[in-house]
């Protein structure tokens, strides 16, 4: 069971079967937990809202009927990042506290990675940094390959942000390493985008370009949804003077997000994004009903 959580990010429609079958044949407490989990990830990073959270919550209760207080806590910190994507902040923000104490040794390292993430989705980089800081010599002490690089991968992007770009580029590095010894094709693929945007912070658009456009490749045979590389290049076509092209292309992926009652911060960047790419284009009503709607 514990081989369908890795299996989303490897093949996730093949964990979304698999976890659907489990469910089927009245597993007991744990493996429901896991299997809800699971379903809960898939619909929050590629689905529906509305019925990931319904499934995370089903994973916390049946987490919890199981007495596994590690369990628990690990159901808490997706349900946690749910939340905050679903604009939720507070209520996600303590879900992952609440994980945080539950949680004890490399499992607590994993909540902490993924509050470190929503402190990121929320823009508040200094706490970001912290809670990754404090995962990453335990994830890598448990020799957890995948998590140590999520972790690594996600220092990289918070260090990008506050503009340290060497430091974002050998984590880049170190992380892109790891996943090579691994088969999760989705995070390889998010590996590639990453280091689009890091091409793209030390001015090389071009590059930045190219490995954005390699990095949706990987996503479409994955059969994955793209909003966060939408945003990003977004940004690089700004930056190369196609205001046009900025807006058509958060256009289209807000109407797709929309289409699958996807994550509300995303719909809300991607306006941003569309916003800023019509006040460019010389489109100030634009602009502002986009603006608006962010």
């Amino acid at each position: 069971m514990q081989d369908l959580l890795p299996l989303v990010f490897a093949a996730p429609n093949e964990a979304l079967t698999k976890a659907e079958s489990v469910l089927r044949h009245r597993p007991e407490p744990l493996h429901a937990s896991v299997a809800h989990q699971v379903i809960g990830i898939w619909q929050r990073d590629f689905g529906d809202m509305r019925l990931a959270l319904r499934h995370l919550r089903r994973a916390r209760d049946w987490a919890a009927r199981a007495g596994s207080a590690d369990r628990e806590a690990d159901v808490l910190a997706t349900l946690g990042v749910a939340l905050v994507h679903s604009g939720r902040t507070r209520q996600g923000l303590d879900a992952l506290g609440r994980g945080v104490r539950r949680g004890t040794g490399h499992t607590r390292a994993r909540v902490l990675f993924r509050r470190a993430y929503s402190w990121w989705v929320l823009g508040h980089h200094r706490e970001a940094l912290e809670d990754v800081r404090r995962a990453v010599p335990v994830l890598r002490q448990a020799g957890d390959v995948i998590w140590t690089a999520r972790a690594l991968t996600l220092r990289a992007t918070v260090h990008l942000a506050l503009g340290a770009v060497e430091r974002a580029e050998a984590d880049f590095a170190s992380a892109e390493d790891l996943w090579a010894v691994t088969d999760q094709e989705h995070d390889k693929a998010d590996a590639v985008e990453s280091r689009g945007l890091a091409a793209f912070r030390s001015g090389d658009v071009p590059a930045a370009l190219r490995l954005l456009d390699e990095a949706e490749e990987r996503y479409a045979k994955l059969g994955t949804p793209t909003f966060m590389l939408s945003i990003r290049r977004c940004e690089v076509l700004m930056a190369a003077g196609l205001a046009a092209e900025a807006l058509a292309e958060a256009d289209t992926a807000v109407a797709e997000l929309d289409s699958i009652g996807g994550q509300s911060t995303r719909k809300a960047e991607l306006l941003l994004a569309a916003a800023r790419a019509a006040r460019q284009a010389d489109d100030p009503a634009t602009a502002t009903a986009r603006a608006g709607l962010a």
